[in-house]
């Protein structure tokens, strides 16, 4: 594994110690995810994929559990099924998804400026604003 890899994932494990990691691949799966009222689900499973040409590519896009809706409708940015589908159990959708535009700003320190931890960290701003 990566070095870098590896310590973002020892510092995302403080939020998140059940997570999952699939080095074919690259991907991390986080069991259970808390989301907020209007989901048709209290928590779902999410999954990301890891880039090659990472940190010099920030992540993009996260997947779900198949068959989440925002208040009975299907959320914007969402495809279902996800292409490519994670390689956990199940359908999985995907969310396109990215922090804001120019804000990735990775630095040697992988517990300062931009990394997986704060890339989790703003699921919670898609789940937040719903539709």
């Amino acid at each position: 594994m990566d070095k870098r890899i590896g310590a973002e994932l020892d510092l995302l494990r403080k939020d998140h110690p059940d997570l999952e990691y699939r080095e074919d691949g690259r991907w991390v799966r986080i069991p259970g995810y808390a989301l907020p009222q209007g989901w048709s689900r209290s928590e779902t499973d999410v999954a990301f994929q890891i880039k090659v040409d990472y940190p010099g590519t920030p992540p993009y896009g996260f997947f779900v559990s198949a068959g989440l809706t925002f208040r009975n409708e299907r959320p914007g940015g969402y495809n279902e099924p996800g292409s490519p589908q994670p390689p956990f159990d199940g359908t999985w959708g995907m969310f396109s998804w990215q922090q804001e535009p120019n804000a990735w700003r990775p630095t040697g320190d992988v517990a300062t400026g931009s990394n997986l931890r704060n890339f989790v960290r703003s699921f919670a701003d898609r789940f937040a604003a719903g539709k």
